[in-house]
């Protein structure tokens, strides 16, 4: 019965995988990938290394890993289309770098701006960096806010690299030290071909502080998780859209829910939003 269960999850990967219509050569690593990790389970556990197509990768825990891979890899959730061979990529939130990863593998040519305030993932996102050769990544080991200087930073030393992370205490009411802040749009001097955000509850204040600043002109495409209910009371997802809205973006919307449904519950959403003036400029 167990195997017959991975078979079936094996399938439901293959189609995942295929559905979004990736490259062939992509499509053959990724695959190849989740059968020599998952179904095979195949990895160096000591030295906690792993492969995806050409890279290796070095991951703070194999749990955690295998979810980056599984939501970055089989789903797919940063996936996007770029007319440059070498988009300029900001990424907020790296972890270990699976996704620098998937977007070299995407682009190779890429440029990529990384930033990860947890000391342990931003050590396995350098080692990552460096394994691999990869050209044209610089990573910022420091938190984005809305205002310069330090922040809170709440982490778990029982889940090391741990995907709940944040600058937000009840996201991961643990232990907390304090780290370098930052605001984004210091570094934005030039047009972004993605912004991606994965920041565990700082998503909208990275927005606003891109909006007051008059930076979302310079962007053509985002990906936010938006992370909805990390206080269950709070409901503010419409000032996301709205942000968004005003500095001229479409939007679609992708999430599930748990059934039966219920009030406060928390809820991942991810938002693939695009420049409209972008958009009207190309079709001119």
């Amino acid at each position: 019965m167990k195997f017959i269960k991975k078979i079936y999850q094996l399938i439901k990967a293959i189609l995942r995988v295929r559905s979004c219509g990736i490259e062939i050569r992509i499509y053959k690593d990724i695959i190849a990938a989740y059968i020599r990790l998952i179904f095979l389970q195949r990895y160096d556990s000591r030295k906690s290394i792993a492969r995806i197509g050409q890279y290796k990768v070095n991951f703070c825990s194999y749990y955690n890993f295998i979810n980056l891979f599984n939501g970055i890899f089989i789903n797919n959730e940063y996936y996007f289309v770029s007319d440059s061979k070498s988009p300029y990529i900001i990424d907020c939130g790296s972890n270990i770098g699976m996704s620098v990863l998937y977007f070299k593998m995407l682009y190779p040519e890429s440029n990529i701006l990384a930033f990860e305030p947890s000391e342990d993932a931003f050590a396995c996102l350098m080692n990552n960096i460096s394994m691999n050769n990869l050209k044209s990544v610089i990573a910022n080991n420091t938190a984005l806010s809305n205002k310069e200087g330090t922040v809170d930073f709440y982490y778990d030393l029982e889940d090391v690299g741990s995907l709940m992370m944040s600058t937000k205490r009840l996201r991961l009411p643990k232990l907390n030290k304090v780290v370098r802040a930052e605001i984004l749009s210091k570094y934005i001097n030039r047009d972004v071909d993605l912004l991606k955000i994965d920041v565990e509850g700082a998503e909208l204040e990275i927005i606003e502080e891109l909006c007051i600043n008059g930076n979302m002109k310079n962007i053509i495409q985002v990906i936010i998780e938006y992370h909805h209910h990390i206080i269950k009371s709070l409901d503010e997802f419409s000032r996301m859209l709205s942000l968004l809205e005003n500095a001229g973006f479409g939007y679609q919307i992708e999430s599930s829910l748990d059934r039966p449904l219920k009030g406060e519950q928390f809820q991942n959403i991810l938002v693939y939003a695009y420049n409209k003036n972008d958009c009207i400029a190309k079709s001119q």
